[in-house]
């Protein structure tokens, strides 16, 4: 029988079913609303669960930390079976239970992923010499890590002599993305799970995948106006929300704008400098949201006193100038140098080689942190994380018509600066019961680190 679909966040459920020790339990018609939560920043997707109880779950199942949750559920918008949001995702916790009336209770499930439940009971005691950081990550994964994850892990260069001391492999893979380099030697990587797929892979990489899905925003679009637009590739925002901007207090203090740092090698007795600022991570070879930085190349209104020269200058430019990018004092690193590290032999040669990744690194991810947008919008399934999308942001400037009907300065109705490209970093996938029916939204956090309009100043 053909599903009708009223609005563009209607839900299949397929089945949603806790198992546990005295078999599985459907909890189609028991849950209030179910969210699903991943994020780049953590390694893996955690979940949520509302449960409206009156045959006592917590007792008949019984819940006790050993069951999970297993769904299939996606939007009547799709067809496609590989864009479905499915389980198993394993119970960590139960909260706020609540009696609501008679012989009727209320209760949170949380869970997490597989890749979790085995991360946390696994330790990574292992040595690796002259090996890739990605085969070493793939090692990890394939190993160590007792999951049906597909595995996304992108190719790095340089060898490494590396030893795992101990750590969990989740451990171990994040301080591994600290210090890899793509095949342009860009170092932002990135170690996250989202829908069963665990990722090892660099910001530069995500940001160079084509758009995949086309928004709008005009809040006062009708329920069939938002279908209309989704069969026809691009969709209308429910709710967009600009949450950041900039912080220039922010990101003097976290080294965005300018850097500064110092390495020792306490083996040959070595102390030098390396400078790295905004302008650097702009050049070419280094995928951005869009083309510009977004700050000018202008000398401040304010005067800076000449930086300190700590040591030798390797790398970097030249320590001065009279623009933010350059006042690479306002944050200074320091980083051991061991020569000979990990060496069996007299001829071995290892090189920790940090100044060509720590300062551009800090530099790359804080770009995450600048122009900042919260959107909702109806359940679309084959959207995660990393996944780069299009937003044309509505200009507060008034409609000028050159005659009824036809807009005199349409290139004006668009934010130039918000509006753009931007790669999603967060997303809530969330299925509640509302207006008689149950509803599938996200609610994404998505970031861009550029404008497509050089910034103007004096």
């Amino acid at each position: 029988m053909a599903r009708s679909q009223e609005g563009a966040s209607d839900v299949i459920i397929e089945f949603l079913e806790l198992i546990g020790g005295q078999g599985n339990f459907d909890l189609n018609e028991k849950f209030q609303a179910l969210n699903i939560y991943e994020n780049i920043y953590r390694s893996n997707v955690t979940c949520d669960i509302v449960v409206n109880d009156s045959i006592n779950l917590p007792l008949k199942t019984p819940i006790l930390g050993e069951e999970y949750l297993n769904f299939n559920i996606t939007s009547k918008s799709v067809t496609n079976n590989d864009n479905h949001l499915t389980g198993p995702m394993y119970i960590t916790d139960i909260s706020k239970r609540t009696f609501i009336k008679d012989r009727q209770q209320m209760f949170i499930l949380h869970g997490t992923s597989e890749t979790d439940m085995t991360n946390q009971n696994t330790r990574v005691c292992q040595t690796f010499r002259n090996k890739k950081i990605s085969e070493i990550v793939e090692t990890i994964l394939d190993e160590w890590v007792m999951s049906d994850n597909d595995h996304v892990i992108e190719d790095t260069v340089g060898l490494e002599n590396i030893v795992i001391p101990n750590w969990t492999p989740n451990a171990a893979c994040h301080w591994l993305a600290r210090r890899a380099l793509n095949e342009n030697n860009v170092p932002n990587y990135l170690f996250f799970e989202s829908n069963n797929i665990t990722y090892f892979k660099s910001v530069d990489s995500f940001m160079s995948a084509p758009v995949k899905q086309n928004f709008v925003y005009s809040p006062t679009q009708s329920k069939d106006e938002k279908i209309l637009k989704l069969m026809k590739g691009y969709q209308q925002l429910d709710q967009l929300k600009i949450l950041h901007q900039f912080n220039v207090k922010d990101n003097i203090n976290n080294g965005y704008y300018a850097s500064k740092l110092i390495t020792h090698d306490i083996i040959k007795k070595k102390i030098t400098q390396h400078t790295f600022g905004l302008n650097e991570a702009y050049a070419e070879g280094i995928t951005h949201a869009d083309k510009y930085m977004p700050i000018s190349k202008s000398d401040t209104y304010f005067d800076v006193t000449s930086r300190n020269n700590y040591a030798p200058q390797d790398t970097g430019s030249i320590n001065e100038g009279d623009s933010i990018q350059s006042y690479f004092d306002s944050k200074v690193m320091f980083h051991p140098k061991h020569d000979k590290m990990y060496s069996t032999k007299t001829n071995d040669a290892y090189d920790n080689n940090v100044e060509n990744w720590r300062l551009q690194r800090n530099t790359l991810l804080n770009g995450l942190r600048q122009i900042k947008l919260q959107i909702v919008m109806p359940g679309l399934p084959w959207l995660h994380c990393g996944d780069m999308v299009h937003i044309a942001v509505p200009s507060p400037e008034k409609v000028i018509e050159s005659k009824p009907g036809m807009a005199k300065n349409l290139e004006d109705l668009n934010d130039k600066y918000l509006s753009g490209d931007y790669m999603i970093t967060s997303m809530k996938h969330t299925i509640d019961f509302n207006e008689g029916r149950f509803k599938y939204l996200i609610v994404a956090d998505v970031v861009k680190d550029a404008l497509g309009n050089p910034p103007t100043h004096h």
